[in-house]
């Protein structure tokens, strides 16, 4: 089994991986996309290559397709006034590895690509959102949990 990274600018391809995450960990039924998400994600994509030095990445298993994740930088979600806020931040994101490819390292190869990515480009802090499946693979990778807190408000 040959396992390689490569760079894809297929969008199309990193939106299948997406939705095949989505509906892994929500279901059908479960809370779906608006309508038209893929088209705002081709157009979030198209922006974020030129804007965030957003990267897309495939896991190929033997020349198949097995699994994506992308990257980019983000402003700070303040005003930078202290040393520890002044450096460039990324963010990983739509991580995801076919379930029969599943522990074969390959996640930590995607997101460690990604991270190395955003290290060229400065970054001194990557962040991303974990699941329950994913917070060891992460946490091995160095991750560590922070004190942010979200509120979410339904419609």
């Amino acid at each position: 089994m040959t396992v390689s990274i490569i760079e894809t600018f297929d969008d199309l391809l990193l939106a299948d991986f997406y939705e095949q995450h989505w509906v892994e960990l929500l279901g059908r039924n479960g809370d779906q996309p608006i309508p038209g998400w893929r088209d705002r994600f081709l157009d979030f994509t198209r922006r974020a290559r030129s804007e965030r030095a957003m990267h897309g990445y495939l896991a190929m298993v033997d020349g198949i397709a097995c699994g994506s994740a992308s990257c980019h930088l983000v402003e700070g979600t303040f005003p930078a006034f202290r040393y520890a806020d002044t450096g460039a931040w990324g963010y990983v994101w739509g991580v995801y590895v076919l379930p029969e490819r599943r522990g074969q390292r390959i996640g930590a190869r995607l997101v460690s690509t990604c991270v190395e990515h955003l290290s060229r480009w400065g970054c001194q802090r990557v962040s991303l959102h974990a699941g329950d499946r994913s917070l060891p693979l992460y946490k091995r990778l160095g991750f560590v949990d922070t004190n942010e807190l979200a509120l979410t408000r339904r419609r």
